[in-house]
């Protein structure tokens, strides 16, 4: 429920995330992305600490989990955000669709 509400207002404010799994040094710290301190956060809601072993572990069990993580690794882990996720490329048959309407608008 905290990485949704997480998610949910770092979608509201057009930013990616990068949960760090203790507080980060200035190195650390991604520019332009919105960083926290995700134990501080599960601390205060009274949740389980996350380190590596039991991030992985979470990600590896539960699939909402995974839905809501681009990558992570010993030290921190990046959300997926609206901002974060990829543009998706166009299928062949989207191409093939414009380029059959160029076409025939060119064709006298």
């Amino acid at each position: 429920m905290a990485l949704r509400t997480i998610q949910a207002n770092a979608d509201q404010k057009g930013k990616p995330v990068f949960l760090h799994f203790q507080k980060p040094e200035q190195d650390k710290i991604k520019k332009d992305h919105i960083n926290l301190d995700l134990n501080k956060i599960m601390q205060n809601i009274g949740g389980e600490a996350f380190a590596y072993g039991t991030f992985k572990n979470a990600y590896d069990s539960d699939p909402r989990v995974k839905n809501m993580i681009n990558d992570f690794s010993e030290d921190s882990a990046e959300m997926k955000t609206q901002v974060s996720e990829p543009d998706v490329p166009p299928t062949d048959d989207q191409d093939d669709t414009v380029s059959k309407m160029a076409q025939n608008a060119t064709d006298l």
